[in-house]
């Protein structure tokens, strides 16, 4: 008995003997232009990038421009009114100096206190001072008006300033206006005063009493009766 092998019928398959292969040759192409992109990006980056950089810097500056706080300048300045502060009654306001002594009182029955010319208002006052020669200076008047620190006092209405020196040399000085330079030692007057000392009297249109030298200038309209040894001055046409 013959036995036969049949087997079954097998595709077609072409087969070149030489021929190159393409599949390894797409792979190199796509590494290219993948190489390619990356190398574009990069120099993008390089180029761009600061331009980037400086409109976001610029942004960020308009924004805190616009919405940072108004400075303090630019409101309305607050309205100073010459209203006082404090005010006292019967009140005694005391200066000393530096070792601790009363060199100057100012009495009054109401006391007004300016913060905006940090000055006090006196009604009904009296300024007593004493200087380290011993010399006693006493004013009173209607109405004064004080420094802060009572350096200078201008006395209005029956305004009078005794000066008494150590040895009991007194010189009154009398007027609607003096003002009194406390530190200064002096008594100065812009409007008619009469001065009288011992049995002489003068009146003048201004004056200016010093009283370390206990000397008058007086200027204006001068009219005296003088006494022999009373009084030392000078008349300022």
């Amino acid at each position: 008995m013959k036995a036969e092998l049949h087997l079954p019928d097998l595709p077609e398959v072409p087969v070149a003997i030489g021929a190159p292969d393409p599949a390894p040759a797409a792979a190199p192409a796509a590494r290219g232009r993948r190489e390619a992109w990356s190398v574009r990006l990069r120099q993008g980056l390089g180029t761009y990038l600061p331009l980037m950089l400086m409109c976001l810097l610029a942004v960020a500056t308009w924004w805190l421009v616009r919405y940072a706080p108004r400075p303090a300048a630019e409101t309305a300045p607050a309205v100073v009114r010459h209203v006082p502060d404090y005010t006292a009654q019967r009140a005694v306001l005391q200066r000393f100096n530096a070792q601790g002594r009363l060199v100057a009182q100012v009495e009054g029955e109401q006391v007004r206190h300016f913060p905006d010319t940090d000055e006090v208002e006196v009604d009904t006052v009296r300024v007593s001072a004493t200087a380290e020669d011993g010399r006693r200076t006493e004013a009173t008047a209607r109405q004064a008006v004080a420094a802060g620190d009572q350096s200078v006092y201008r006395l209005e209405g029956q305004a009078r300033v005794v000066s008494t020196a150590a040895d009991g040399r007194t010189v009154v000085i009398e007027g609607e206006q003096l003002q009194l330079l406390a530190t200064q030692r002096r008594v100065r007057a812009d409007r008619p005063v009469v001065v009288r000392q011992g049995g002489s009297a003068v009146m003048a249109d201004r004056l200016l009493f010093d009283e370390a030298t206990q000397t008058l200038t007086l200027s204006g309209r001068v009219r005296a009766v003088l006494q022999p040894g009373d009084v030392r001055g000078r008349a300022v046409p």
